[in-house]
């Protein structure tokens, strides 16, 4: 990872721990607010396949298609990795839930 894009990472961490008093629990995988991430990242994905990408002035250009589409696939990955840790945790605490 990129210095300068861990470095953004963390003054954002610092302002979103000062925002919610420091208890992100409900953010992490499993919680409602992982699961918004999620949700988040599956519309945007959506939005930039179906609006973007399919957007005539896009299409007339090939680097702007290539550019909307590979962006629309950088966010379904981001959906897959948070799905894949979101769900399973989810999954967990329900199993737990049944103890």
């Amino acid at each position: 990872m990129r210095d300068d894009i861990e470095e953004f990472r963390q003054n954002e961490l610092k302002e979103v721990l000062d925002t919610h008093s420091g208890d992100l629990s409900g953010f992490a995988p499993g919680g409602m607010g992982c699961h918004e991430a999620l949700h988040m990242a599956s519309v945007y994905a959506d939005d930039v396949y179906s609006r973007l990408a399919e957007h005539p002035a896009v299409i007339l250009n090939p680097d702007w298609f290539r550019l909307a589409m590979e962006a629309g696939d950088r966010l379904f990955a981001l959906y897959q990795a948070i799905g894949a840790v979101h769900l399973a945790d989810d999954a967990a605490i329900r199993q737990q839930e049944k103890s």
